[in-house]
């Protein structure tokens, strides 16, 4: 098999590229799942920094004993034969469903910041993906991995701003929330769950490209330290805003105008690479699925992914996601669990066989 050398922080960046999206961009995603629970979202950003680690772990090491150039063998892997179809089924309509809620959410953000039409900001991500994706592994690694450091010093900028403005403290959430999950702990591992599926195809991609368990432990801990990074940042710049800041759609945006001058270029820029990050990896793991990365047909089933996905984007930003992240989570769930059960039973008997 072909190893292609690729240095273990670029792979860790596209890790974490692949995981950030517009739901992290708009602070909506960390509002929701951690600071939501006020002081009890700090333990909960750390079992999901643990949970991005071992089981990104796991989706990488299962690619690289299996060689995957797809999510299909790792799902196969981790659930077993009967329930991986099923799985299989959902994460394709996930990543496509995914992929034209980014190109959505770009188009209605370039509308609503500079008043240009939403098809200028929605076929300007949907080309940029599509171009990306037909570099291979390698320029998709490069590609994504390059702008992870801009994305991460964008929220340290953010951030250092708000806290600075309102002080290091932890508000409460307003009096009459409800969060979605009850538990703060459950709520971490719902947050887990549903980005790792996201995050399964090129995961298992990444694998295929080791050659030892050791970098594929040395990838997974990187892009959990960096996402945990990421995600303690955007918690202390949204609990130093409660309660007001959870009246916000996109928090992240309403903070960034108030303490920079420009906070609002800063953070479309922001979030635009973020979605950028998260297309380029829906496509390719979309199309990858389909066909076999390097096979003929490869560029004809990757433009007619991103023409309909265009097509699709049409639906609005807010429907897209409402249909499709539900399911996605629940997925989620069911592939944690095999994950689980392969790290306890199975991690040591591949490397040694």
């Amino acid at each position: 098999m072909n190893r292609t050398r690729v240095s273990s922080l670029a792979l860790a960046g596209t890790y974490i590229g692949t995981v950030v999206g517009a739901g992290f961009a708009s602070g909506q995603e960390v509002l929701q799942f951690f600071a939501m629970f006020g002081p009890m979202g700090i333990p909960g950003a750390i079992a999901a920094v643990a949970g991005f680690f071992l089981f990104g772990f796991a989706c990488i090491e299962i690619g690289r004993v299996t060689g995957a150039s797809s999510h299909k063998p790792v799902f196969r892997k981790a659930v077993g034969r009967t329930l991986a179809p099923l799985l299989d089924f959902v994460a394709v309509f996930f990543l496509f469903g995914a992929l034209s809620a980014m190109i959505s959410g770009t188009g209605s953000i370039v509308h609503q910041e500079f008043g240009l039409p939403w098809i200028v900001g929605a076929a300007a991500m949907a080309i940029a993906a599509f171009l990306t994706v037909l570099t291979g592994l390698r320029g998709i690694t490069y590609a994504i991995g390059s702008v992870v450091p801009f994305l991460l010093t964008g929220v340290l900028l953010i951030s250092a701003g708000v806290i600075h403005n309102n002080g290091l403290h932890i508000g409460l959430p307003p009096p009459d929330y409800q969060p979605p999950v009850g538990h703060w702990a459950v709520s971490a591992f719902n947050y887990v769950s549903y980005n790792i599926l996201m995050a399964a195809p090129v995961l298992s991609a990444i694998g295929s490209t080791l050659n030892t368990q050791r970098q594929a432990y040395t990838i997974a801990a990187l892009g959990a330290s960096g996402l945990g990074a990421g995600l303690l940042l955007v918690y202390l710049t949204l609990v130093s805003a409660l309660p007001g800041i959870a009246r916000f759609e996109v928090p992240l945006a309403r903070l960034a105008s108030q303490v920079w001058r420009f906070g609002q270029p800063l953070y479309v820029t922001i979030f635009a690479a973020e979605v950028y990050t998260t297309a380029v990896a829906n496509l390719y793991g979309f199309s990858a699925r389909l066909i076999p990365p390097g096979d003929k047909g490869f560029t004809v089933i990757a433009f007619a992914t991103t023409a309909i996905a265009l097509l699709a984007a049409s639906t609005g930003f807010s429907n897209l996601v409402r249909v499709v992240y539900p399911l996605c989570g629940w997925a989620g769930t069911v592939f944690i669990a095999g994950l689980a059960v392969y790290l306890v039973k199975d991690i040591g008997r591949d490397e040694l066989e």
